[in-house]
């Protein structure tokens, strides 16, 4: 499973993986694109379709 930390932390990640090992979220429904900045996504305002990041309730 690949897990990249700001978006596991993202109340719009999504579990299932496409084709096994393709992550999505709600922003990104057809999978994370892999030049997506995976760095700054915490500090963005919208990463797609009006979605950003928005911390899970613990």
């Amino acid at each position: 499973m690949i897990c990249i930390s700001d978006c596991f932390e993202c109340k719009h990640q999504r579990d299932k993986l496409l084709d096994g090992w393709i992550p999505c979220c709600d922003a990104f429904p057809d999978g994370i694109p892999l030049d997506f900045k995976f760095g700054k996504v915490k500090e963005m305002k919208e990463c797609n379709n009006g979605i950003g990041f928005e911390k899970k309730e613990e």
